[in-house]
Order: structure tokens, then C-alpha cells, then sequence
């Protein structure tokens, strides 16, 4: 399972969702701005309150930085990343 936490005013965030739900990559998006448990489960796996923050729970893989995150799942899940600008 993709876990992918965000903020409401993060425009990285929406870049990564935005391509997520483009491929039809299915995943859990937390919101840190509105959960407190999702920061503290952030805090825990990442170490810090930095967005966007990606952990994939069927490989262990956890990260940061959105187009770090965009290439891995492109590499692990096939969706390639058309017209991705940042």
C-alpha cells in the first residue's frame, strides 16, 4: 500500500497526488495540516515534518522530495511520468 502524507497548501503534494491519480496509482493520502496522528506517524517513519512523504508498505521504501517520489513509483509500478513539471 502506498501511504502518501501531504499538506492542504503544499503544491509539491498536489503535484504528486495529481500524478498518482493520473496513472491510476492507488494509494492513502494523509494530510499532516489536518491529522494529528498522521504528523505523528510521519514523525516516526521520516523523522521529520517535511512533505511530501511517500511510504510504500509493501517494500519498505520510504522518501521524500516529490520528484524522488514520482520515480519511484514510475520504476516500481510502471507509470511512466508524462508531462511532469515542476
Amino acid at each position: 500500500m502506498l501511504i502518501l502524507y501531504t499538506g492542504t497548501t503544499c503544491p509539491f503534494c498536489r503535484i504528486v497526488e495529481s500524478f498518482l491519480d493520473d496513472k491510476g496509482i492507488e494509494y492513502t493520502a494523509k494530510n499532516v495540516h489536518q491529522d494529528d496522528a498522521a504528523l505523528e506517524e510521519l514523525l516516526e517513519i521520516g523523522g521529520k515534518r517535511q512533505i511530501p512523504f511517500l511510504h510504500d508498505t509493501e517494500t519498505g521504501t520510504a522518501m521524500y522530495e516529490s520528484q524522488d517520489i514520482i520515480q519511484y513509483v514510475s520504476d516500481t509500478y510502471g507509470a511512466q511520468p508524462n508531462d511532469i513539471v515542476l
